[in-house]
C-alpha cells in the first residue's frame, strides 16, 4: 500500500495538474473530497469539463491543503468535507476558505437521509400493498435510528472534544441496542469504551456524557454521525417491521439491507433534485460566483 500524501504533497500534484490543464486547455477546477466513496458520488455532481476530483483523505488532510494553496495564491481549488462536530462546537476550521461543507447535516450520509432517498429504497426493496403507509414507516426507521444515533453520538462527542483515542466503530450496534425495547444501552457502552484511555473509568465517562447533555440537549441531529444511523437502521428494520406490520421481513430483503447495501442504495436512489434543497447545494453555487469561471456542478443541477 502506497504511503498517505502529505498536505505539501497534496497541493504539489494539484498545482502540477492545472498547469498541465491551462496549457490544454481554459484551467480546470481541483475539488477535493474526503475519500472513495464521496469520489463515488460527486462524480454525478460533477461539471466533467470543469471540474476534477481529488480524495484527500480526511477533512485535516483537506484543511491543511487548503492552506497550503492559499499560501501560494492558487486559484480554482476547493474542499468539500463532512462537517461532523465541528457544527456542533462551531469550530474555528469550518472557516478556512475555499472550503464547502453543508452546514445542517453533519455527513454525506446525513444529507442522504434528508432526502425521499430512503422511501424510495425501501419501495424497491419491501413489497406493500399501502405506499403512504410504507412511506410513514421509513420516515419512522429513520426518526428512531436517529434518536439511538443521538445517544450514542455524545461518546463520539466525547471523544471528539478530549481525543480519548475511543474505539467507538469497534462496538457492534446489535451488542448495545436492547431489541426488546429499542434503547441504548449506556452503561455498556461506556464500559466497553473506558478501557480504551487509562485512567478514566465508565462512570467518570458516564457523568462526563451527562454534562455533554446539559450543554447539548438531545434531538439534535448534528449529534449524530451517518454512518451510525445507516448502521442502526439495518439493525433495527427487521424489528420495527415486524411491529408495524405484523410479518416478518424475507431472508432476502433482510439481507439486501444490511448497512453497506442500504448505504450504497441510498447513494443510488439519490436525484439530483433532492441535492438542490441542501445548504452545500448553495454554499457551491456562492463558491462558483466568488471564483469565476472556476464551476464545480454539472450545468444540469
Amino acid at each position: 500500500m502506497l504511503p498517505e500524501m502529505t498536505a505539501h504533497e497534496i497541493a504539489n500534484e494539484i498545482g502540477a495538474r492545472q498547469i498541465y490543464s491551462r496549457i490544454y486547455g481554459e484551467g480546470e477546477t481541483f475539488v477535493m473530497v474526503e475519500g472513495k466513496t464521496d469520489q463515488v458520488l460527486w462524480e454525478e455532481f460533477r461539471s466533467r469539463e470543469d471540474c476534477t476530483l481529488y480524495p484527500a483523505k480526511g477533512n485535516d488532510k483537506i484543511i491543511a491543503a487548503l492552506e497550503v494553496a492559499k499560501k501560494r495564491d492558487m486559484r480554482g481549488i476547493s474542499g468539500i468535507v463532512d462537517g461532523d462536530y465541528w457544527l456542533i462546537t462551531d469550530a474555528d476550521e469550518l472557516g478556512t476558505d475555499n472550503l464547502l461543507y453543508d452546514d445542517c447535516c453533519p455527513d454525506m450520509e446525513s444529507i442522504l437521509l434528508e432526502s425521499p432517498a430512503l422511501r424510495k429504497v425501501l419501495r424497491h426493496s419491501i413489497n406493500a400493498d399501502d405506499m403512504q403507509q410504507l412511506h410513514e414507516f421509513a420516515d419512522k426507521l429513520k426518526c428512531e435510528a436517529q434518536r439511538l444515533a443521538a445517544e450514542f453520538g455524545y461518546f463520539r462527542l466525547l471523544n471528539h472534544l478530549n481525543d480519548y483515542g475511543l474505539r467507538c466503530n469497534s462496538i457492534p450496534f446489535h451488542e448495545i441496542i436492547d431489541r426488546d425495547t429499542l434503547e441504548l444501552d449506556r452503561d455498556l457502552v461506556a464500559s466497553r469504551l473506558a478501557g480504551d484511555q487509562p485512567g478514566l473509568t465508565s462512570e467518570e465517562m458516564l457523568r462526563q456524557v451527562d454534562e455533554l447533555r446539559k450543554q447539548y440537549p438531545p434531538g439534535d441531529a448534528q449529534l449524530c454521525r451517518g454512518k451510525d444511523v445507516i448502521g442502526i437502521m439495518a439493525f433495527i428494520l427487521p424489528i420495527l417491521f415486524k411491529s408495524e406490520f405484523g410479518d416478518d421481513l424475507s431472508a432476502l430483503t433482510t439481507a439486501s439491507v444490511q448497512d453497506k447495501g442500504l448505504s450504497k442504495d441510498l447513494r443510488l436512489a439519490y436525484e439530483f433534485g433532492y441535492f438542490k434543497g441542501t445548504s452545500l447545494f448553495n454554499c457551491i453555487q456562492k463558491w462558483e460566483c466568488e471564483n469565476q469561471p472556476f464551476k464545480i456542478l454539472h450545468p444540469e443541477i
